[in-house]
C-alpha cells in the first residue's frame, strides 16, 4: 500500500511540477497594458484686476467681442467663486489626469506684483476641495538669472511637496518653457550645468528627493541635433508647448490638418534625434488674432488654424495616444499633453464654451477611454 501511495506522490508532484515549467515557458505572455497619462497646459492669465470696462490685458476687447465664440461657460474670468472647482470637475470627467500650470518667477520684473496675477490659477487650485482630482505640475515660463535662481528653486520644491504634485516613478517633474534663455540667463552651458545641480541638491535637502527637470524644446531643421546642450546641462526630457509653426503652410488660414501634420513631425523629428525622452503634445489649435490687434507691439503670428471641430480634435488625440504607445520606451513617463485647457486668446482650448458646450471634452473623454481600456 505505501509503494502505492509513493508512485501516486511521485506521479501527482511530477504533474504540477510539469504544468509550473509550461507556465514559466509560456511563448506568448500576456501583453503589458500602456496607458497613457493626458494632460493640458493651463494658462493663469484670466484673473487680473479689470478695468472700467471689464476688460484686462488677456481679456480684451477683440477677443470678447469679435471672437466671443470661445467665451468659456463661466465667463472669461476663473477667479469668480466656484469657477475652479467647476474647471476641475470638467477636467477630470474628460479623463485628463493632471494640468501643466504655466508657472512665472517675476522677482526681475519691475511690473512684479502685476505680473504675478499670471500665478492666481495655480493658487486657487490648490485651495480647490476637489484639488486631487487631478494631478498638477510646472512650467516655468518667465527668464531667470543667477539672481533669482535659488528663488525659483525654492518656490517650486515647496510646490513638489504637495501630494497631487505630478511624479514619473516617484520624481516631481518641473519643466522649463525658455530653456534657451535659462541656459543664456544663468551665464552659459558651464554656469547651467552647476545652476541645475544645486537645484536638485536643494530638492533633496528640503526632504523631496531627486527630481526630473524637462526643457520644452522645438525642431530644428538644419540642426537636428539642436537638443544635445540640454543633455550636457543636465536635463532630463524634452517637450513641447504647441507645434504651430511646424505646421504652418501659408500666411493667413491654415486648414486644422496641417497643425495635425505639423504637431507628427514635432514628435518623430525631436524623438529620432535625441537621446532623451520626450512628451508629445497634442494641438486644440492657434489663433493669435484677437491679441495681436489689441496689443499691436505683442510678437504675434501672421497664421492662424481653421476647420477644427470637436471630432477632429478627439482624433488627433487618439494619434497623439497611440504614438505614445508605439513609442513607450522613449514617451516619458507615458505621459502626453494637449495645448491647452485655457489658451482661448492664442485659440486652443478645451474649456467648454458658450456656443460649442462640452464637445471638445465629450470627444477627448471618449477618446481616452476608448485607448486606455
Amino acid at each position: 500500500m505505501s509503494n502505492k501511495i509513493s508512485i501516486r506522490l511521485l506521479i501527482f508532484l511530477s504533474l504540477i511540477m510539469n504544468q509550473t515549467s509550461c507556465k514559466g515557458s509560456d511563448p506568448n505572455p500576456p501583453a503589458t497594458k500602456t496607458v497613457v497619462k493626458v494632460g493640458a497646459w493651463y494658462f493663469g492669465g484670466w484673473s487680473f484686476p479689470a478695468d472700467a470696462n471689464g476688460y484686462t490685458f488677456h481679456i480684451s476687447p477683440t477677443l470678447v467681442t469679435q471672437f466671443s465664440d470661445r467665451e468659456p461657460i463661466w465667463g472669461w474670468r476663473e477667479d469668480k467663486p466656484g469657477v475652479m472647482v467647476d474647471q476641475i470637475n470638467y477636467a477630470a470627467n474628460a479623463g485628463l489626469s493632471f494640468w501643466g500650470f504655466c508657472w512665472y518667477e517675476n522677482s526681475l520684473r519691475s511690473d512684479s506684483t502685476t505680473m504675478n496675477n499670471l500665478n492666481n490659477a495655480l493658487g486657487m487650485f490648490l485651495k480647490a476641495p476637489n484639488k486631487n482630482l487631478l494631478e498638477f505640475c510646472l512650467l516655468s515660463c518667465m527668464p531667470v538669472s543667477s539672481l533669482n535662481w535659488n528663488k525659483l528653486c525654492t518656490k517650486t520644491i515647496y510646490y513638489f511637496k504637495e501630494p497631487n504634485y505630478l511624479k514619473v516613478g516617484s520624481k516631481p517633474v518641473m519643466m522649463f518653457f525658455n530653456t534657451d534663455e535659462v541656459i543664456s540667463g544663468l551665464g552659459g552651458k558651464d554656469k547651467t550645468i552647476d545652476a541645475i545641480k544645486s537645484y536638485r541638491q536643494k530638492a533633496r535637502d528640503m526632504g523631496v528627493g531627486e527630481i526630473l527637470i524637462g526643457a520644452r524644446t522645438h525642431p530644428v531643421l538644419s540642426d537636428p541635433t539642436f537638443q544635445n546642450k540640454y543633455i550636457e546641462c543636465g536635463f532630463d526630457f524634452l517637450t513641447t508647448y504647441q507645434n504651430a509653426d511646424d505646421g504652418r503652410k501659408m500666411a493667413g488660414a491654415n486648414d486644422y490638418s496641417n497643425l495635425l501634420t505639423g504637431d507628427a513631425k514635432a514628435w518623430n523629428d525631436i524623438s529620432t534625434n535625441s537621446p532623451l525622452p520626450f512628451v508629445a503634445t497634442v494641438g486644440t489649435g492657434y489663433d493669435m488674432r484677437p491679441w495681436a490687434k489689441d496689443h499691436p507691439t505683442l510678437a504675434a503670428s501672421d497664421f492662424w488654424y481653421n476647420n477644427i471641430t470637436a471630432n477632429l480634435i478627439g482624433e488627433h488625440l487618439r494619434e497623439g495616444i497611440r504614438w505614445t504607445k508605439d513609442h513607450s520606451s522613449k514617451a516619458f513617463g507615458n505621459l502626453l499633453f494637449m495645448y491647452a485647457w485655457n489658451e482661448n486668446g492664442e485659440g486652443g482650448w478645451l474649456t467648454p464654451t458658450k456656443v460649442e458646450g462640452s464637445a471638445r471634452i465629450d470627444a477627448i473623454k471618449k477618446v481616452i477611454s476608448e485607448e486606455n481600456k
